[in-house]
């Protein structure tokens, strides 16, 4: 059995670097004779990532990527218990019932491991830790003297998991420093809509947006603020096809262009994903600005960074259909998908946002040459 002190030493470790979980939640398995362990964490209603003991791993992507832990009942019943404490699942659940828990049923059984205990642990950030271990299939389930041994554990797993979230929000605090350094205004936001962290030029900022109760921000002109709304529930899913990057008018001066960049992270990095990074780019004089930089602020292709530079030169449909060599309803759709991803939805307002000379808009001498 593992050195208790170390072990502790080894938890406290692992808040700063999470590449040690592997390692430490198969010494916890251990601790209380089981194959391994697994934590996950949790952010208001989306699970972020995972780590599994080697033991565990089989599996463990394929069942936390396609949503298994949504489908379970496993947090729900821990918390119903309301233990500051591990608890077995002989607790929770009855054998039958058991069997079709997903997380057995479509993880566990099918790699030979059965009983399980588990704990969750909330933050006070809002964040939640699930940290469980499993016994291989044909063991007996878990006593009061292995449960015992790992409530010994449990705060300071609880004290590692705050620790971590606290050292994220000072990484994500120093993320928008940087941009502030580039000049961007930029804040990061929970899948909640909530601010975590915010530099000075976007605080200053009162012309476009306003804070509002439980640190949470909105955007004065409505139709922008619905795009946002959108994307920020989209943060935890990176594929979402809501805009992204969209116009925002504010109180009466120039349009700016608010971008919501996911942070995704991958299912190892337990508490990176769920953000976003809300950044804020003023349109400086239309000289500034050409066809790469439309194509990048606003996700398009090529293609559509063409077609909107037509646009913003004030071209109808037939003009632009006619200066590419291509049929209208091409044109046309290719129009309709600006408008989508600008958050637009007429002429004039592609004409406000990039207010663009036609010699910038031109494309390059090679994209004239291509084929839309």
């Amino acid at each position: 059995m593992p050195d208790f002190e170390s072990l502790v030493d080894d938890i406290y470790e692992a808040a700063a670097d999470p590449d040690c979980w592997p390692r430490i939640m198969h010494d916890i398995g251990k601790v209380a004779e089981a194959a391994g362990g697994v934590l996950v964490a949790r952010r208001a209603d989306a699970w972020l990532g995972w780590r599994c003991s080697g033991a565990l791993e089989k599996g463990a992507d394929a069942f936390f990527s396609s949503g298994g832990l949504q489908r379970s009942q496993v947090l729900g019943k821990l918390l119903a218990f309301n233990r500051a404490g591990f608890v077995s699942d002989q607790e929770g659940f009855g054998e039958e019932e058991y069997a079709e828990e997903p997380v057995i049923k479509e993880w566990c059984a099918p790699n030979g491991i059965h009983h399980c205990a588990a704990t969750a642990v909330p933050m006070l950030n809002g964040d939640l830790v699930m940290f469980q271990v499993k016994r291989r299939k044909g063991e007996s389930p878990f006593g009061v003297a292995e449960l015992d041994r790992l409530d010994a554990l449990r705060p300071h797993l609880a004290r590692a998991g705050l620790l971590a979230a606290r050292w994220r929000l000072e990484r994500l605090r120093s993320a928008t420093e940087a941009l502030a350094t580039l000049g961007i205004p930029a804040a990061i936001l929970d899948v909640e809509g909530r601010v975590l962290a915010a530099n000075g030029l976007i605080e200053d900022i009162s012309s476009h947006h306003v804070w509002m109760p439980r640190d949470r921000i909105a955007l004065i002109e409505p139709a922008a603020d619905k795009l946002l709304r959108g994307a920020i529930a989209d943060l935890g899913n990176p594929a979402a096809t809501s805009v992204r990057s969209f116009p925002s008018k504010g109180a009466g001066e120039r349009p700016v262009v608010m971008h919501l960049i996911p942070v995704t992270g991958n299912a190892r990095d337990l508490f990176g994903g769920g953000l976003g990074v809300l950044t804020i780019t003023h349109l400086t004089r239309p000289a500034a600005l050409d066809a790469a930089l439309v194509q990048s602020l606003f996700d398009l292709t090529p293609t559509e960074a063409r077609v909107a530079g037509s646009l913003a030169e004030g071209l109808t449909l037939d003009q632009i259909a006619e200066r590419h060599k291509v049929k209208l309803s091409t044109i046309r759709s290719q129009v309709k998908s600006v408008f989508a991803k600008t958050g637009s939805n007429r002429q004039s307002q592609i004409v406000a946002l990039l207010a663009a000379q036609p010699k910038i808009w031109r494309p390059p001498l090679e994209l004239e040459q291509s084929q839309l």
